[in-house]
């Protein structure tokens, strides 16, 4: 018999860290490429009925044919997504959270009853989320701002991309309903859960890491990062319902309906004061809630860290392609945008 060979613990559960992370953030990445590869199948379709001239005169350009192209990927993806993880968004506790099963974490952990959200959402903390979401907003606006003033406009080609688009009920669908639901159910309902197991912290700072990544734009990534963390949290004490409410009062209530109604009915000058007001009162409505809840926070990070070595998971193939290339892709769209 060949001598056993000792086996270092410390090693192995580095290994399986890296493979949870890898087998969550590789579904992740997946799910991304179903959306790129939907939108290249939704990009013919349109440009096939626009030559046969199943649309209207005017129709057939790119930005009024975005929210199609974008509702047909996410429903491929989401089909995709589906299809892998059916077993666990076909139940309650997914949605509305509780007692579960743990099904993807580490082998010591698998099987054993674990909770997922279930915490009750009062009418007072849903207000506080969502001045924590003002505060995030407000704090890169207001960046882009000071720096505008010095002469450095930080340009976001998404934001720019949906502005152009978002005239049609096909686009407007999809940010404000579509688009929020299903980012969730990957983010924070699938990604986050899985990665639940390795702690709390860390499954919240990295489906947040994952979420802003995704978007592929330096500006709006940075937002989406920060807002992340409030959308993890959300989900993680409460419920996928509850981030999925904040989401889409963030996109259709806060960025469509509102700041659409104060950009049409006031000036240019007019809007900016707006924005600035709006800005200064997110940050100062963070700040207040920070002083008042910042050791309840700082407390819960204390009690939800991770054991060491627990980010050696970030190792993780997966997880490093998945960051470079959509860092890359993020990268060159901000210096084409900043060079014109």
């Amino acid at each position: 018999m060949p001598p056993a060979i000792p086996v270092d613990p410390r090693q192995a559960w580095r290994t399986w860290r890296r493979k949870v992370v890898g087998r969550a953030v590789g579904l992740t990445f997946a799910y991304e490429g179903m959306m790129y590869a939907g939108a290249i199948i939704a990009a013919a379709i349109v440009a096939m009925a626009a030559a046969t001239g199943l649309f209207a005169s005017g129709r057939g350009t790119y930005s009024s044919d975005d929210g199609i192209i974008s509702l047909i990927s996410v429903a491929v993806a989401f089909g995709f997504l589906l299809l892998m993880r059916h077993r666990d968004i076909l139940t309650r506790e997914f949605w509305l959270g509780g007692p579960h099963l743990d099904t993807y974490g580490e082998p010591n952990q698998r099987g054993r009853v674990s909770r997922y959200g279930g915490g009750r959402m009062r009418p007072q903390w849903f207000l506080v989320f969502i001045v924590l979401g003002l505060g995030v907003q407000g704090s890169v606006s207001l960046v882009q701002m000071l720096l505008s003033m010095g002469g450095v406009d930080l340009v976001s080609p998404t934001s720019e991309s949906i502005n152009e688009s978002a005239v049609t009920v096909s686009m407007w669908l999809y940010i404000g309903l579509v688009g929020p639901i299903c980012e969730e159910v990957m983010f924070r309902g699938v990604l986050m859960k899985e990665l639940k197991p390795l702690g709390k912290n860390f499954a919240i700072f990295t489906s947040a890491l994952a979420f802003g990544l995704f978007h592929d734009d330096v500006v709006q990534g940075t937002f989406a990062f920060l807002f992340g963390l409030i959308l993890g949290f959300v989900a993680m004490e409460y419920s996928l319902v509850w981030s999925i409410a904040l989401h889409i009062f963030n996109n259709a209530i806060l960025s469509g309906v509102i700041d659409t109604l104060f950009a049409g009915q006031l000036s240019d000058n007019g809007y900016l004061v707006y924005s600035i007001i709006l800005a200064l009162a997110g940050v100062i409505g963070s700040a207040i809630v920070l002083v008042l809840y910042g050791r309840s926070l700082a407390q819960y990070r204390r009690e939800n860290r991770s054991i060491p070595d627990t980010y050696a998971g970030w190792t993780s193939p997966a997880f490093i392609a998945f960051v470079v290339l959509n860092a890359v892709v993020a990268i060159v769209s901000f210096i084409g945008a900043m060079m014109g």
